[in-house]
């Protein structure tokens, strides 16, 4: 049989201005067979289209390049195993793109707090 949904959540982290990592769990049920892979897919939530980020990833976690800032993006991670592959495990909310330290305001007035005469 075709492997269940691989566990969740899908957790994201490390988010930058044009990439994520993510990361997930084994499905509880391999449908009798190993899992070969898992295929990552995302989508802009601009379109209605998925497209593949890697369809070979054997380990539970991913790098995802490529972003672009200010974008939203949905993704899903599917199990494979010899008969086929799983439904999907989604985000539960979009993923939004961004430089994690932002543009610093601008600089506040300075206070003078010693002063030394020589």
């Amino acid at each position: 049989d075709r492997p269940a949904v691989p566990d969740g959540p899908l957790e994201v982290s490390d988010v930058s201005k044009d990439s994520c990592v993510f990361n997930w769990n084994p499905p509880d049920d391999d449908g009798g067979a190993d899992i070969s892979n898992y295929v990552v897919e995302k989508r802009d939530t601009r379109t209605n289209t998925w497209v593949p980020v890697s369809a070979f990833v054997t380990g539970t976690s991913i790098t995802v390049p490529k972003l672009t800032e200010g974008h939203e993006y949905e993704f899903r991670v599917m199990a494979e195993n010899a008969f086929g592959r799983s439904d999907p495990l989604n985000t539960d909310s979009p993923v939004l793109p961004k430089d994690p330290f932002g543009t610093p305001g601008k600089p506040s007035t300075p206070q003078i707090t010693d002063i030394d005469l020589e």
